[in-house]
């Protein structure tokens, strides 16, 4: 896919008017970002079980969570039940993925990438 067809699909999710878009094209922020995104959208964030006693939810070692290279749920590839309580320290790290992946560096150079559940029990 180009970037101008990429660009336009982003344009069209976000749903925003021409003036709207403009400004996010013209910044060489967001310019950075569509030119990494395309080669970004064939990586996936997979977050594995490592560790798991007691837990409510049944997260076992090995079971592995998966999200798209925007940060979405992959609800079909990915157990029927997730905990709560484990998103918002997992979503630090999905931030750090993205923001290496959009800055075109290798999203598993994120040096702490190990995380927790907030609900120890």
């Amino acid at each position: 896919m180009e970037k101008e067809r990429f660009v336009g699909i982003i344009r069209k999710r976000l749903g925003l008017n021409d003036k709207e878009f403009q400004e996010i094209e013209n910044n060489p922020k967001f310019q950075r970002l569509f030119e990494n995104a395309l080669k970004a959208s064939r990586y996936r964030l997979v977050a594995e079980v490592v560790e798991s006693k007691g837990c409510h939810s049944r997260h076992v070692v090995g079971q592995k969570i998966f999200f798209d290279s925007s940060g979405n749920l992959l609800t079909r590839e990915s157990p029927d039940r997730i905990c709560a309580f484990l998103m918002p320290n997992l979503t630090v790290l999905i931030n750090a993925f993205f923001e290496n992946l959009m800055n075109g560096r290798d999203p598993n150079e994120i040096m702490f990438n190990r995380t927790g559940c907030f609900d120890v029990g």
